[in-house]
């Protein structure tokens, strides 16, 4: 009742919420929630703790009380449970498509983050292997040179295992020490700001595979027949107690907790923490790859999107499973009927290619961006010739989640039209046929029969964006060079387009005469003239 109470104050008064500090009771009521969850699933308390995550993310929106609730000293602890909660429903929805398809091997997380390096010396390491550290094993900088150094003979348990950012190679294991090595390690399972895993202060160490081996439990050792059983991935982690509150069925904590994490995360020091948190990601990343549910992929793939423009250098992992995702989708899309799923595998595309298109500005090798290049391209290719070749009808329920993805991916074209090499993909006939197709249904030409009308309510703005990143796209790739690569004139590409060869001109005509078309009229006249000179009859 008193949490609701706050809540109602909040939707009337915000400011006097924090006045009050009764922002801070909520915190401490949300706090003290975690001591007092219990092995079974209480719904009264999975709504309390629902509705003061709502109640802190809705004062954190809010200009006149941000300040008060980012910079409080509770809103950490805050931040860890909504972070928890997230792991906690992604957890489960891994565990329940690992039964549903146990037979099939989990994809790789980001950063191959659980992935456990293989050893000719002892069997496949699992996360909570007990071990020790032998410095006499192999040569290698990470681990002592001789018996005299602390961490010799080291022991404690596997707590992560894969590649890290201090160091190259993906063959790291991540210890923590236990016993009387307790203490005796050389961080708190972070190293350079990023939390690898959680243990006391100086409990914790990162040493090579070739210098871990596996040490056997007193049971073993009184069986020796006894052999322990290899698990596949995902490997075992410790319990998450709010796992007792997650329900497959009640996403409402879930939506919650993610609400929080992106509002919280605009705060610089906040986000840094859930950006660093490579448990957290990697988990998230496998419940991408392996969940059904799309509201949660949707959620998860808006949190991560919006970090990624805040990498300062490039993040293979994430570009990889942005890559996979929309390959997956595209298949879908390729494959669904029902509208609501094509609606929402759009809109969860946009938000990818939006994360994609902030990821490639840190890339500076080209080759980097030839994969996501492609798989953009066969999607506007898909999308394109549908909308063109199909019913009218179809061109008339365009949306604005339509919009927002041709406008998205078509920004990703422009990024690449500096480089040679990832021009000659924009360069082929399939991908400059859609882009011709592309520019006729949206040149507001509307005797055309391919022409789309959008409205304010369909993202005309969205539709206008993309209309001229393909009018630039188009214009910048239309030279002599690309016409040999193509091994065909352009009057010969533009006439397989379907209809006449001259509609295609004659709607570039409309364009480059509208005197408010700005960008569009430009390129639309500077195209005419290259198709010109390029013999376009």
């Amino acid at each position: 009742k008193a949490v609701e109470a706050v809540q109602k104050a909040c939707d009337m008064n915000p400011k006097l919420v924090v006045d009050v500090d009764a922002h801070l009771s909520i915190m401490d009521a949300l706090i003290g929630a975690e001591d007092n969850l219990s092995k079974s699933a209480d719904t009264n308390l999975r709504d309390v703790v629902a509705k003061c995550l709502r109640i802190l993310t809705a004062l954190s929106v809010n200009t006149g009380t941000r300040d008060s609730i980012l910079h409080s000293e509770q809103s950490h602890e805050c931040v860890k449970i909504a972070s928890k909660i997230v792991s906690a429903g992604a957890e489960l929805k891994i565990e329940i498509d690992t039964k549903s398809a146990a037979s099939k091997e989990i994809p790789n997380l980001v950063a191959t983050t659980t992935k456990l390096a293989k050893s000719s010396l002892d069997k496949e390491l699992q996360i909570d292997d007990l071990v020790c550290i032998d410095s006499t094993s192999s040569k290698s900088d990470s681990t002592p040179k001789n018996s005299d150094d602390p961490t010799h003979e080291l022991g404690g348990v596997v707590a992560y295992a894969g590649s890290v950012q201090f160091a190259p190679g993906d063959d790291w294991i991540g210890i923590r020490l236990t016993g009387s090595s307790a203490g005796k390690g050389k961080n708190d399972g972070s190293v350079k700001g990023t939390q690898y895993f959680d243990c006391e202060e100086m409990s914790g160490i990162f040493v090579k595979r070739a210098h871990v081996r596996r040490r056997r439990s007193e049971s073993t050792r009184k069986d020796d027949s006894v052999q322990n059983t290899v698990i596949s991935l995902p490997l075992k982690r410790p319990e998450n107690s709010w796992r007792v509150l997650v329900v497959g069925d009640d996403p409402s904590l879930e939506e919650a907790s993610f609400a929080l994490l992106q509002s919280f995360s605009r705060n610089k020091e906040h986000r840094d923490v859930i950006m660093n948190n490579r448990e957290f990601i990697s988990t998230l990343a496998t419940a991408i790859r392996s969940s059904t549910s799309m509201s949660f992929k949707l959620d998860s793939l808006e949190l991560l999107s919006s970090f990624t423009m805040h990498y300062c250098e490039s993040a293979e992992d994430l570009m990889q499973l942005f890559c996979d995702v929309i390959e997956t989708q595209t298949r879908s899309l390729q494959l669904s009927r029902d509208r609501l799923e094509q609606s929402t595998s759009k809109h969860l595309l946009g938000v990818v290619a939006l994360g994609l298109q902030n990821l490639l500005c840190c890339y500076q090798n080209v080759g980097d961006h030839m994969k996501p290049l492609r798989i953009a391209s066969d999607l506007f290719v898909f999308l394109s010739d549908t909308l063109f070749s199909g019913p009218r009808s179809r061109r008339m329920a365009v949306s604005k989640t339509d919009g927002v993805l041709f406008s998205y991916l078509s920004s990703l074209f422009m990024l690449f039209l500096g480089h040679g090499d990832t021009r000659k993909v924009l360069s082929t006939t399939r991908h400059m046929s859609s882009l011709i197709r592309f520019i006729m249904m949206t040149s507001g030409a509307e005797k055309m029969d391919c022409h789309i009308a959008f409205s304010s309510e369909d993202g005309e703005e969205y539709w206008q964006a993309a209309h001229t990143h393909c009018l630039q796209t188009l214009m910048f790739i239309v030279n002599e060079a690309s016409q040999v690569h193509l091994e065909k004139s352009y009057s010969t590409l533009i006439a397989e387009c379907e209809p006449p060869s001259n509609a295609f001109r004659a709607c570039l005509q409309h364009i480059s005469d509208n005197p408010h078309g700005g960008a569009s009229a430009v390129s639309a006249r500077l195209l005419l003239i290259k198709l010109e000179r390029l013999y376009f009859r």
